[in-house]
């Protein structure tokens, strides 16, 4: 087969999609060779085609086809593929089986992510440190003899070790340090880890038009106009249903939903923002990023309009009254879903998972507003130099989320929901998650 395009934005823009396919294609040349098949899928998603026999049959021959004498072309394509259907022990198996010397830096990354989702129960249970710390080192020291050169990216998976083992401030240096090496999208929270917000206090925002609703409560989502088109009446008419006597409230990007907001004819107090920013310096991910952490950056303005706000995802479900979460933990400011608050854990989450942004209750009290404040400065960092620098916004509102919790101070008090508040359905594998998420969202 022809070469084509294997540089990493391209690889990551291929198989870290989740939308529907353009096209579905049965089709399957049992004629062909291993390598061959790899280079087909990946010739077919690049042009957003899904070809699941082909799928099962790659995923099922891995470990009989894939032998050491690959092309480097098409082994480079077979790991990213692997980690399109999150095939965590196959990489695994291929990075101490096959010879992969000579294959992109990037690929060191693949196999470093594969170590760390496969620590899923110690990382559930936080237990295992030392043992942990030993399967850790084998993968390193096999990292840096395949990849001697590689050394940003080693000193990243150093960190993130640290960072899991609990030398927090060590890992947030080196974090903090590593400018300019672009790591695959589910490492890309690296770019936007801070020592210190570089502002004394987040700007206001000439660009945002804020409409209040009429509600005590409200839940807040950020969102482009694509998810708002997909997501957000679904999520708004199962809202009215599990809270209809608190609000909701849009943060859009770039459009004004209020027309379409006006056609679905529900009884529900929304409220929204027409956020006007300026992101034309952006690259489309970038913008991603922004979308996501829009809701967090400007948090504190929307502290000052209600006395709470809960912080959800628009491709999901708030599964109880907000008011009644309100209630419930009256004696916090900031109400998470995370394990941090656990001291008895040994092994903790990377800083842009630990804490999730989907599901955060903020209360309008001094604590409240302080948290949000710091949030902003943090966030309103990271964008701008995304804008300065180019560097990478994705998964930046849970790196703020977390360290802005890490550097808190001690009258800001932090609890952990008593109950499931948010909801969310989907897999992340290749041409699946939109569907699911759809799905879920549709089914009452």
């Amino acid at each position: 087969m022809s070469a084509f395009d294997q540089d990493m934005s391209t690889l990551v823009e291929c198989y870290s999609n989740t939308d529907i396919p353009d096209l579905t294609d049965s089709s399957f040349d049992a004629h062909r060779s291993f390598d061959d098949q790899v280079l087909i899928f990946g010739v077919a998603t690049r042009c957003g085609i899904h070809m699941p026999i082909l799928r099962q049959y790659l995923l099922d021959n891995v470990k009989n086809s894939a032998q050491n004498n690959m092309a480097r072309e098409s082994l480079t394509e077979l790991f990213w593929f692997l980690f399109s259907q999150k095939a965590w022990e196959k990489i695994d198996w291929l990075l101490r089986t096959a010879d992969i010397r000579g294959l992109p830096d990037h690929i060191a990354d693949l196999c470093f992510l594969a170590f760390y989702r496969m620590q899923k129960k110690r990382l559930m249970s936080g237990k295992g440190i030392l043992n942990f710390k030993r399967d850790a080192d084998f993968v390193r020291e096999h990292l840096v003899d395949v990849w001697p050169n590689a050394g940003m990216r080693h000193e990243a998976y150093n960190a993130m070790l640290l960072h899991a083992t609990g030398s927090t401030n060590e890992a947030r240096r080196i974090f903090s340090a590593l400018d300019g090496t672009v790591f695959i999208e589910p490492f890309a929270g690296i770019s936007s880890v801070l020592m210190n917000p570089d502002v004394a206090a987040c700007p206001g925002s000439p660009s945002l038009e804020i409409i209040p609703c009429q509600a005590k409560h409200v839940t807040l989502l950020s969102l482009d106009r694509s998810y708002f088109e997909k997501y957000a009446f679904l999520a708004a008419r199962r809202y009215a249903q599990t809270n209809p006597s608190n609000g909701l409230h849009f943060h859009c990007v770039g459009f004004d939903p209020r027309e379409t907001i006006a056609s679905w004819g529900l009884s529900l107090a929304i409220g929204v923002t027409i956020d006007r920013e300026d992101l034309h310096a952006l690259s489309s991910r970038q913008q991603r990023g922004y979308f996501a952490g829009a809701r967090f950056l400007h948090l504190s303005r929307y502290v000052d309009l209600y006395q709470a706000v809960f912080v959800a995802d628009v491709d999901g479900h708030v599964s109880r009254d907000i008011a009644l979460m309100v209630e419930e933990h009256q004696d916090a400011d900031i109400v998470m879903t995370t394990k941090v608050l656990d001291p008895a854990r040994e092994i903790m989450r990377l800083p842009w998972e630990a804490v999730s942004a989907g599901s955060l209750l903020v209360r309008a009290t001094a604590g409240g507003a302080k948290f949000a404040r710091q949030l902003g400065k943090y966030l309103y960092t990271v964008v701008q130099n995304g804008k300065a620098l180019g560097r990478p916004i994705w998964y930046a509102d849970q790196t703020a989320l977390f360290y802005c919790w890490y550097d808190a101070s001690s009258d800001v008090r932090f609890a952990t929901f008593t109950k499931v508040a948010f909801v969310q359905r989907g897999s992340w594998q290749l041409f699946e998650g939109e569907r699911e998420r759809l799905q879920f969202l549709a089914t009452d």
